[in-house]
């Protein structure tokens, strides 16, 4: 999609995405070392994402750097045939603030996991700086929306060439 969004809209069409799934990668770094784990997430208040997990070496990558990149997308066709999001933003672990875990509880639609994992369960709360928005199902244009600050920047594809 190759039209520009308004704020509001972009913002509807990343929510209704994200409501859509529930599974993605959460990117972290710790000592210039990245590192990318599968998670479950689910959505909070305005764009804030949750995420519950007994908990694993991305809450120690958080502790030291709380800049993540959460990447939630369609199956991947081609580089023609994909739809995706990647959410930039500054993560908080219920270690660093408590009441992260209880917004967390707020907002979970799924007590099976709380069930099962009990009291080793630990929440991370992901608010988003930038969301890049990329829709090529339809007409495989890859034309990336990018929602920063309430405003949207366009950022056509860039091909490569090969001498």
């Amino acid at each position: 999609m190759n039209r520009k969004m308004s704020p509001l809209e972009l913002r509807n069409h990343i929510r209704e995405f994200l409501k859509e799934h529930k599974s993605a990668s959460l990117a972290t770094c710790q000592d210039s070392i990245p590192r990318c784990s599968p998670v479950q997430y689910f959505l909070g208040e305005e764009m804030d994402i949750y995420i519950l997990s007994a908990g694993g070496e991305k809450f120690k990558s958080i502790e030291k750097n709380p800049n993540v990149c959460l990447l939630v997308n369609t199956e991947y066709i081609n580089f023609r045939r994909i739809k995706g999001i990647q959410v930039f933003g500054q993560a908080t672990i219920c270690a660093q603030d408590k009441s992260v875990f209880e917004e967390a509880m707020k907002y979970n639609p799924d007590n099976e996991i709380v069930q099962f994992k009990g009291d080793k369960l630990k929440a991370i709360k992901i608010v988003p700086t930038e969301v890049v928005y990329l829709d090529s199902l339809e007409d495989g244009n890859r034309t990336k929306q990018i929602l920063r600050h309430e405003k949207v920047v366009l950022k056509p594809e860039e091909l490569l060439t090969i001498h």
